[in-house]
């Protein structure tokens, strides 16, 4: 018997940002809120997905980047079979799709022109997973042992000199270095962007934390950690983990989805 998805998120402004430029969506819809309170859903679908996208603030619109991108997402129906990969939303669909509808919306005004952001994707089918993301927005895995896993890809030019051996991963380099490397852009020429993509199976009792860099750089990983309890209804964890960030300042915007097997009534 399926037990269904729930799925508690949360958005905020910050509170120094004078603009939302992250986009969450979570059941369809997709919420571009200055100040939205924690709130659950459950979905009874064998099949789903979640994201969210921040708007790349040096971007001429990166709000209005980060919404199209996930309206495009909202989009796809049965006329992209053809672009999935064994039916998942992957790297062919985001390419042919979802890049393609950004720079309709926005490529052909310059003063639109190279808005940006960045996605982080999860989707479920049939007790299983796919994670998808682009630019340095999260998705982590946290077992019913209480163990994290970040399941994305940062792309950014600090991460891949760690990668290339030229830095190691504790070790402190300027902010211009954590400048992202890859994104999604309104330029029809900007189409070498790194996709992550990743598949797995969804067990009873884990959780999934998708996150724009509001929540992430603000607290860390290890207060993120800290902060979770495996035992806690997720309405009140994605209250907490906002609650904190709120508390440390909140210096930019921020956008948050857990996800977690629901239990059968």
């Amino acid at each position: 018997m399926s037990h269904g998805i729930e799925l508690a998120f949360a958005q905020h402004r910050g509170l120094l940002a004078r603009d939302q430029q992250d986009a969450l969506l979570v059941a369809g819809a997709v919420s571009q809120s200055p100040d939205l309170r924690t709130r659950s859903v459950v979905s009874e679908s064998r099949d789903g997905l979640c994201a969210v996208s921040d708007g790349v603030a040096i971007s001429p619109c990166p709000q209005r980047a980060s919404r199209t991108v996930l309206e495009a997402l909202c989009d796809i129906g049965p006329q992209h079979d053809d672009l999935l990969q064994d039916g998942w939303i992957g790297p062919r669909l985001i390419r042919r799709h979802v890049h393609p509808a950004l720079c309709r919306a926005l490529a052909g005004d310059r003063r639109t022109r190279g808005s940006a952001c960045t996605l982080a994707l999860l989707q479920w089918r049939a007790g299983r997973f796919s994670v998808l993301n682009i630019g340095d927005s999260r998705v982590y895995r946290i077992d019913r042992a209480g163990r994290w896993q970040q399941l994305s890809r940062d792309h950014t030019y600090f991460q891949s000199m760690v990668e290339r051996g030229e830095i190691a991963a504790d070790q402190y380099v300027g902010q211009l270095y954590h400048d992202l490397e890859h994104m999604l852009g309104a330029d029809e020429a900007e189409d070498d962007f790194a996709i992550h993509w990743q598949l797995g199976d969804w067990t009873p009792e884990e959780t999934f934390l998708i996150c724009t860099d509001g929540l992430h750089d603000t607290l860390g990983q290890e207060a993120l950690e800290a902060l979770f309890r495996t035992e806690r209804p997720l309405e009140a964890q994605a209250a907490v983990f906002l609650d904190a960030v709120l508390a440390a300042g909140a210096p930019d915007n921020v956008s948050l989805i857990l996800g977690r097997m629901a239990s059968p009534v």
